[in-house]
């Protein structure tokens, strides 16, 4: 698929750059990130080259889409996300973490609807699902926020960090979706 970018006006998703390296690095030490992904720890520099190389091959090849993710206001790189289909099922799974000096500000929200238009619109998915540690409701609350309802607990559903973790999985369907952006049309059109 042809690399493109996702824009509203509080920030802009484009594919990840070479460019991006020094703030992935910056981002990514905040032990916040270490505790809610499994972004390794300690992060080595080369870390950030390899992570930027798979996203750009995965656009290539159409397995992945990684954006990374610039708030307009200041310019500044804010954190990553990413739709992973599974094309046989017509469904994808979602991915994110924004550096902590985002956080609270709505970004993550607004990054996740752009990308949910994407993966309805353009991807013509299904069903778009993603999952948190259940010691993180603040990505809940993005997922809530976005549209997405909560599915249910898996117990120790991931090895994190030498521990099993518990997962709290949300998902939105097409028809979801469609009567979403359905109702925010007829209040745009109301104002």
């Amino acid at each position: 698929m042809k690399r493109l970018k996702l824009e509203n006006d509080r920030l802009m998703m484009r594919p990840l750059e070479a460019r991006d390296s020094g703030a992935i690095l910056e981002l990514v030490v905040a032990p916040e990130i270490a505790a809610n992904t499994f972004v390794p720890q300690p992060y080595p520099p080369e870390a950030a080259d390899e992570f930027i190389q798979r996203g750009r091959d995965s656009w290539r090849d159409d397995d992945a889409y990684v954006f990374g993710i610039i708030e307009k206001a200041s310019q500044r790189f804010a954190g990553c996300m990413g739709i992973h289909p599974v094309s046989e099922h017509n469904r994808a799974e979602v991915g994110y973490w924004l550096g902590a000096p985002f956080w609270g500000r709505g970004l993550a929200t607004s990054a996740l609807r752009l990308l949910l238009q994407f993966g309805f619109e353009t991807l013509k998915l299904n069903r778009v699902e993603a999952g948190h540690f259940d010691h993180n409701p603040a990505s809940g609350r993005v997922m809530e926020k976005a549209g997405l309802r909560l599915e249910g607990l898996r117990r120790q559903y991931v090895m994190h960090r030498e521990q099993y973790k518990d997962v709290l999985w949300y998902a939105i369907l097409r028809e979801d979706y469609a009567a979403q952006a359905a109702t925010e049309r007829k209040e745009t059109a109301e104002d």
